[in-house]
């Protein structure tokens, strides 16, 4: 087994050497670590480079433009080995995971497969962010948050490709800042390629930890979402548009002036709202803040949609 693992960091002193230990150990494996920074101003550098001079599996690339798709495309033109992986550096990854998901590969079972977020916050904010983002509520139907079960699925994050996939889609789409893995496995799914998740392969994630950081991370994600779509239109369901019209819903509450009945739909999502945020295992501490943390990232994502569909209206 031969494995090229890609890793874009950006200011990740305080998870780089977590994430370096669960990966630098792996049975029966060779590998290398690419890790592909983007201009960090912390101890990133420092600690990989400290890292690289005990271990030549790890190799510190310097990626000029800053962003994860032109960091990983830079990687893959200097990657050696025939499985490649793009990973996060925000997550601890189990010892199994590259060799099972390599397996599943070879067996012709798949040609990209990756695990299943376990969704975690270091603070009591992080921890009801992280409950948001595991729940159906917040996120909808995105089974590598929500439902642990092995499955083919349109996208998985972190995940482990054959090189041949790149060799007939190309490599991450570089206009893409946010949801460039999402357009990549879009492509995937159009040329016939199947990504499967392992559900046995729990990934550790950590959230942000903040709703500042929350709102501008899915205000992203909604900006660019118009634009993946506008590449690879098959991509898109309904799940994707449900957040755009909950704030133009919102921007409309005041016909409830004239049309009381208008406040129904706030009402009902209100009443969700509490039933998840309080239906969970969670202490209160964090129950509470999930009830701010949902219209948080539905109003952060739907109002970076609807600003997408301004901004690459006239993109071809």
């Amino acid at each position: 087994m031969t494995i090229s693992i890609v890793i874009p960091v950006l200011n990740e002193s305080a998870y780089i050497n977590e994430l370096l230990k669960s990966i630098i150990n792996l049975d029966h494996i060779e590998k290398e670590i690419l890790i592909v920074d983007g201009g960090s101003s912390d101890n990133t550098r420092k600690i990989v480079t400290n890292l690289s001079l005990v271990n030549t599996e790890i190799k510190l690339i310097n990626n000029a433009k800053r962003f994860v798709s032109n960091g990983f495309n830079m990687a893959f033109r200097q990657a050696q080995y025939k499985y490649i992986s793009l990973v996060g550096a925000h997550a601890i990854y189990p010892p199994n995971y590259f060799s099972h998901c390599i397996k599943a590969i070879a067996s012709g079972e798949c040609d990209a497969a990756g695990g299943f977020l376990i969704q975690k916050g270091k603070t009591p904010m992080g921890k009801a962010i992280a409950q948001v983002m595991s729940s159906r509520f917040g996120v909808g139907d995105t089974p590598f948050r929500t439902t642990q079960k092995r499955m083919y699925v349109d996208s998985v994050a972190f995940a482990v490709y054959d090189r041949k996939v790149f060799d007939k889609v190309g490599l991450l789409d570089e206009e893409l800042v946010r949801n460039q893995d999402d357009e990549f496995h879009y492509r995937l799914n159009e040329a016939g390629f199947r990504i499967l998740m392992l559900p046995e392969l729990e990934v550790i994630y950590y959230v942000r930890d903040s709703l500042k950081a929350l709102f501008i991370q899915y205000y992203q994600y909604g900006l660019y979402k118009p634009l993946v779509f506008k590449k690879v239109f098959s991509g898109m369901k309904w799940r994707h548009l449900v957040p755009a019209f909950f704030v133009l819903y919102l921007l409309s509450c005041p016909l409830a002036l004239w049309w009381p009945f208008w406040m129904w739909p706030l009402i009902m999502y209100l009443v969700m709202d509490i039933y998840f945020s309080l239906n969970s295992p969670q202490s209160w501490n964090v129950k509470v803040r999930s009830l701010i943390v949902f219209p948080v990232l539905h109003i952060a994502y739907g109002s970076g949609f609807i600003m997408g569909l301004w901004k690459w209206r006239n993109h071809k």
